[in-house]
């Protein structure tokens, strides 16, 4: 597979507590399965939480939200294709209309650019989800060979071979 640029992966926000180094190895391992030659990382939230519960309470204005639309719009400039790995549970009580508009925008900018997009499972699973799903699709397969088999085109029924 021919290289390729910068893959954008859309993440949730910030970690409070932790470096996310797992994320970024996560990160850079699919950016390597889908023949990228580097890989940036941005959220689709810009407050840090220790876990991702913590977006319900923080996510309830429109601000964390608002706020991580300028560094997406930039990666979307700059990336050759994207990976959304934001998580398949949306937040609880108001940040829910928050997250759903965020996501409905974020579909709209990488549409706009024509951007090839990715996701795990069918799903914006978030990396640290990774290898739980492909443990129960790919129970046979190493980590690296079950996610191969876990990217998928977004939009797209086709599988990175």
């Amino acid at each position: 597979m021919a290289e390729r640029g910068t893959l954008l992966v859309v993440g949730s926000n910030p970690p409070a507590e932790t470096s996310g180094q797992r994320t970024l190895a996560r990160v850079q391992q699919a950016a390597t399965i889908l023949g990228f030659e580097g890989a940036v990382l941005a959220n689709i939230f810009a407050l840090p939480t220790y876990r991702s519960g913590g977006i319900a309470v923080l996510g309830r204005t429109p601000d964390g939200w608002l706020d991580a639309r300028s560094v997406l719009v930039s990666c979307l400039d700059d990336c050759d294709g994207v990976l959304l790995a934001y998580g398949t549970q949306e937040p609880s009580g108001e940040a829910r209309a928050h997250h759903r508009s965020q996501v409905l925008w974020l579909d709209e900018q990488i549409e706009e650019r024509s951007l090839p997009t990715w996701w795990v499972g069918g799903a914006p699973r978030h990396p640290s989800r990774w290898q739980r799903y492909t443990w129960r699709e790919h129970p046979n397969l190493p980590f690296a060979e079950a996610l191969r088999n876990a990217l998928s085109r977004h939009g797209v029924c086709s599988v990175i071979r």
